[in-house]
């Protein structure tokens, strides 16, 4: 089987015949601007992409946000809200479309339910149809991902949280393709938030993840990052992300945010080596929570 890889950022392709493999990482830039890290995001504009029961502890009844990346010719564009029945549980949707020279693009939607069990944990359920397509044809799949989350107050600095949370995700394969194979994963990871003072506070985490199917595309990744949050209005960010052989390239990345009122938005920017994949690669992310 010949092997080749798609001059994108987020999407990898092996020539049909054996596999093909998608990935649609998260475009939310709070995770981007640090490294990558989603797992224990709480206020990220897409927790369905991230870890889907972190959005059960967040105390606002509603939300809708907008992504959008672009590195050289491809654009990738997402959609996504949530809505809570009462103070365990929410339904969440995502819409994604990942465009690109030649005919080649990916769309997913994703359907998804959470709900907070205690005051320390909660578990997420998503499942997501997604449809490739490239100039030798289309492919269809079906999976799903599976998450649970963990938080706990702890006694550092004038107050801080402990959070912690995984995900094994990409569930699933494809339609009436026996040789084709979704590229399963599990992720899995910490965050602190520190208030230093009622006006400061600091956010540092970390994730790790590994791709364990299909072969071809298997390998871990490490993300790290750190967020200062100025009297909960302006946000400064910065991370590093590394990933094995090709998978997922490895990149640094800054980024910023600015709360007015209900109102989010959210900058990244990628910073990676002249040959990689996420080079010159930005993401804006806006939100609007109820």
């Amino acid at each position: 089987m010949k092997r080749f890889i798609l001059l994108s950022v987020f999407a990898l392709s092996l020539v049909p015949g054996r596999a093909q493999v998608a990935l649609l990482p998260s475009p939310d830039a709070r995770s981007l601007g640090m490294g990558g890290v989603g797992m224990t995001a709480l206020s990220g504009s897409h927790a369905i992409y991230d870890n889907p029961s972190m959005a059960a502890f967040s105390s606002m009844p509603a939300q809708i946000a907008s992504s959008y990346c672009g590195a050289g010719d491809a654009d990738y564009y997402a959609v996504t809200g949530y809505w809570r029945f009462d103070n365990f549980n929410l339904t969440q949707i995502g819409w994604r479309q990942f465009l690109r020279e030649r005919g080649n693009n990916d769309m997913a939607v994703d359907l998804g339910y959470s709900r907070r069990i205690g005051d320390r944990w909660a578990v997420g359920a998503v499942t997501r149809y997604t449809h490739l397509k490239r100039p030798e044809g289309s492919s269809d799949a079906l999976a799903a991902d599976l998450s649970v989350g963990w938080m706990l107050p702890v006694k550092v600095g004038a107050f801080s949280m402990v959070r912690a949370g995984a995900k094994l995700g990409n569930l699933g394969g494809y339609f009436k393709k026996q040789d084709d194979s979704l590229p399963m994963n599990f992720a899995v990871g910490a965050a602190l938030d520190t208030y230093l003072s009622d006006a400061h506070e600091i956010t540092v985490g970390a994730d790790f993840g590994y791709c364990f199917s299909p072969s071809a595309a298997r390998g871990c990744q490490v993300a790290v990052g750190a967020e200062y949050n100025l009297m909960q209005l302006v946000q400064f960010r910065a991370g590093y992300h590394y990933g094995e052989r090709w998978v997922a390239p490895s990149y640094a990345s800054v980024g910023a945010g600015l709360r007015i009122l209900h109102l989010r938005l959210d900058f990244a920017y990628l910073f990676a080596k002249k040959n990689s994949l996420w080079r010159n690669t930005y993401s804006i992310s806006f939100g609007f929570d109820f």
